[in-house]
This record gives structure tokens, sequence and C-alpha cells, in this order.
């Protein structure tokens, strides 16, 4: 169904939409926070406008969302150059046309800029991920030939619309013979849609990282997707199943930062978990991720890795999560290292007694033994790491920068 209408105001440098009236009988509140449906100023069909801040680029929250972090955006850029079409003449509304119907979750933009059709096709991941490499370290172009056209067209069409900094494939992925085909729009039976996360083939092991947090999270009783690594050649790819889509029928998402902008807290995450009025179960999961990033040091903790997901009947839950891993770089000075949301108004140094107050502000049930739960879990980081033959000096780098509380 058509959602509402969206336009770029090129003097205001900022984007202006607007529901559509049909859509707001739906009782579909997709933006419940920010953008409500219910608000006045959508019943009485007033335009909302774009938020000027960095993160949004002068969308609104709820539609910025659509927009991909660095790796996307290295996409859109790229092609933009092969297309001879100036970057500072592209909106942040031409990239969602670019998107279309790629978008994660469950928005479309249309009219969608069309390249290649939208068919499902096989993916050869080592020889995509090759040519990803070089799209990603490639300074002037990618030069278009005979050679890599399709290679350039499929990379568009899986890689363009997910979140993060590093490369990245929207796939599906057969259950009984593991072919990989594109992941975008309507997959065959006996698939599931994945995220591919490449492994960069550097001496540092993303991917097996972000794996062995992902084993240790589980063991914590931390709620992910079902996630697993994927050799090819040389290189180890890190796969994960997405949480917007139960077979070809998208999930309305919402990232924290689409949520409530002006988050800079844990405590805004539980604010939020109860201003949607979801269980308490929703908030014990939460807890337990805020201490697993505390204690395990994940302190790429932004706005945009948390997120809350709406059935199709409009209820609203707290999502599974997602790109936990150890984030700290060893190279940098500490300042560089806190975590992006505080914990008790801190974002370093964050004690037991720190996550015990935040328990207790927010009504968190046997709190003590959730925390030892997450204490028992990253314990079992070395051992998982020599499954995995990770160095180990790396290894005891890691251990020894986990907190102790």
């Amino acid at each position: 169904m058509t959602v509402g209408y969206l336009s770029w105001d090129s003097k205001q440098t900022v984007a202006v939409f607007e529901y559509e009236p049909a859509f707001l009988k739906q009782s579909l509140d997709i933006a419940p926070l920010t953008m409500s449906i219910c608000a006045p100023r959508s019943e009485k069909q007033i335009p909302w406008t774009g938020n000027k801040d960095k993160l949004y680029q002068g969308l609104p929250p709820a539609i910025a969302d659509s927009l991909p972090d660095k790796w996307g955006n290295s996409i859109f850029k790229a092609w933009l150059r092969d297309n001879h079409i100036s970057t500072s003449k592209a909106t942040p509304v031409d990239q969602l046309s670019f998107i279309g119907s790629r978008a994660m979750g469950a928005l479309e933009y249309k009219p969608a800029q069309k390249i290649g059709g939208s068919t499902v096709f096989s993916v050869d991941v080592q020889h995509l991920y090759d040519f990803a490499k070089q799209v990603l370290n490639e300074q002037q172009t990618t030069v278009l030939n005979a050679e890599n056209s399709i290679l350039w067209q499929d990379l568009i069409k899986i890689s363009s619309s997910p979140g993060g900094k590093r490369p990245k494939a929207i796939v599906a992925i057969s259950s009984t013979t593991k072919e990989v085909i594109s992941g975008q729009g309507d997959i065959p039976d006996g698939f599931e849609h994945y995220i591919l996360k490449y492994d960069d083939n550097s001496v540092y092991p993303f991917t097996k990282l972000e794996y062995i947090y992902y084993r240790m999270a589980l063991d914590a009783g931390i709620t992910m997707m079902p996630s697993e690594l994927l050799d090819y050649g040389d290189a180890t790819h890190f796969l994960t199943r997405r949480f917007d889509r139960i077979g070809n029928q998208r999930i309305h998402v919402q990232t924290l930062a689409a949520m409530a902008p002006e988050a800079t807290a844990y405590e805004d995450i539980f604010a939020v978990i109860r201003q949607l009025n979801l269980p308490y179960e929703d908030s014990r999961q939460q807890y337990l991720r805020m201490v697993f990033n505390v204690i395990a040091r994940n302190v790429d903790d932004h706005s945009k890795n948390f997120a809350f997901c709406m059935t199709p009947d409009g209820v609203w839950r707290l999502s599974p999560a997602y790109d936990l891993t150890y984030s700290v770089d060893n190279s940098a000075p500490a300042y560089s290292n806190r975590h992006s949301l505080t914990v008790h108004g801190k974002n370093e140094t964050i004690t037991r007694a720190d996550l015990e107050i935040v328990a207790q502000e927010n009504a968190i049930k046997d709190y003590k033994n959730l925390i030892d739960n997450v204490l028992r879990a990253v314990d079992k980081f070395s051992e998982y790491a020599n499954e995995l033959a990770i160095d180990q000096r790396l290894i005891e780098t890691i251990q020894n920068d986990f907190v102790k509380i």
C-alpha cells in the first residue's frame, strides 16, 4: 500500500513527507514516537519536515533509517561516478529512489531506479567479494566494461541498502543445497534471507570474532537470528539470517535512531520500550544486551545498532540483537573507544554498581543473576576463539580488555 509522499526542498535542504490519507485509516503507526499517524499534524495533512542532523541527512528519522551507512554509500557514489552524475547534485531522496525496493525493512521507494531488473540470480560469492573489495578501495572510478558490467549490476542490487561500515551483501541461501542467490525481491521456496558480511582478508579476523560474540550472546540468553561462518576460498564470511523478512513477507523495522532521535543513553532504550508498552521480556532482553556490550567491550553501541520490529497488524516488539562484536580499536587513543550510549551517565569505567542502578531504575528482576549469566558466557571467549584458530596474542589482548565486574 502507499504510505505517503516524499519530496526534497532544495532551498531548505530538507525533505518533506506527507501521509497518504488512505494509509492513515489502516491503524499502522510506522513511526509512533516521531511522526505518528495519530498526531494532529498527520490527521490534518500537514507535511512533516526532515531532521537536519548529519545522521538523518534532512530526512524524517523514520525515513532516514532506509539510508545505508559507509558501505552502501560507497556503492551509490561509485554508481553516480560511473553514470557521470555529480555527487553534489544527488539528494537523499534521489538515493532512496536508487535503493527503491531494496531497502531494509518494509518500506519501498518509487519510482525506483531500475538497474538490470529485479529477478533472482545466482551469486558467485568469491568473485563478487573480490569485485566488492575493488570498488571499496577504488579512489576514482570502477570502469564499466564488458568484463565487469554484470558484476557491477549484481553488486548494486545486493549491496546498496544494508547499513554498517564493512562490505556486505543481501543474499538468499538454500537450506538444502547451500546455493547462494540474490536476496532482493521474492525468493524461491527452500531459500532463506541472509546478510552476508564479507571477510576483508586482513590479518584481523572480523567475521570470526563476530561469530564468537554471537555464540557468547546466545549463551548469555540474548535473542539473535541464526548465524554461521561460510568459507569461500581463503576467506571466511559471516552469515546472519534477516529478521526483517519472514519468507517473502517484509517486516517493518525502526532503529532507536528513528524512534528516539535524541537518544544518548541505554536508559533511553528502556524509555522507548515503556512508551511502546512492550512486554517485560523486551526490557529483560535489552538489559542483557547492555550488560553484554559493557563486559565484552562492544563500544560501537550507537543508536542504529538497536531496533524495533512491527508485526503486520501493528504490534511493536524489540528486534533480535545484531552487530555484536569486539569493537575496540587497540591502536587508537582511549577516548575513541568509549561507548556510544552511556550507562548511568558514563561511557567508560562502567562498574557493576552502575549496571545494577540501571536495573533498579527500570524494574529489571533478578538483575544480579543476569549479570552473572553474561560473565559466564563471556568467559567462554578463549574456548571459542581457540576453536577458530584465532591468534593467541589477540585472544589475550581481547580477554584482558573485558570489563571485570
